[in-house]
């Protein structure tokens, strides 16, 4: 008799990886221009949980004259990607849980001190500030200014 042996099969699975955000705010949509007020706004940007490490970017666009009535700032942890206006990018490592960041420094716009009567009555269309959030796998890209151009030609903004 001979000796024979045989293994069990040894099955791999692959599953589609992804990438999952959402952009969202609880403040409202509409403010009123009152000189030297703050003003709370607080988007956000939530990589879903179980994505895939990423660039994260916002764009952030503002309509003419917005910065001669109202100052910002982005908050920590984002970077200006230099070259393109208003686009900010982080790294998202490991979303297990998720993880949500916010745009704006203590969530507050500030109307300027200088906002007088005069000014707002030449107001012909109200300022207006939108947010779009982007997110390309971080995974043998190896920069974000890459990753950006992979949005520009799948024709993000």
């Amino acid at each position: 008799a001979l000796l024979t042996a045989s293994s069990g099969p040894l099955e791999n699975t692959f599953t589609i990886g992804k990438v999952n955000i959402a952009i969202t705010e609880t403040t409202g949509a509409d403010y009123q221009l009152i000189p030297g007020k703050e003003i709370a706004k607080n988007p956000e940007v939530t990589v879903a949980g179980e994505s895939e490490d990423c660039w994260l970017f916002i764009k952030v666009s503002k309509t003419q004259y917005f910065d001669d009535y109202i100052e910002y700032t982005i908050d920590d942890g984002w970077t200006r990607l230099g070259g393109f206006d208003g686009v900010y990018y982080r790294e998202v490592i490991e979303s297990v849980g998720g993880t949500t960041v916010g745009i704006l420094k203590n969530n507050v716009v500030t109307v300027k001190d200088n906002l007088t009567e005069e000014k707002m009555s030449a107001i012909t269309a109200p300022p207006v500030m939108t947010f779009k959030a982007y997110a390309v796998q971080s995974h043998s890209i190896e920069t974000a200014y890459d990753a950006w151009m992979l949005i520009l030609e799948e024709g993000g903004e």
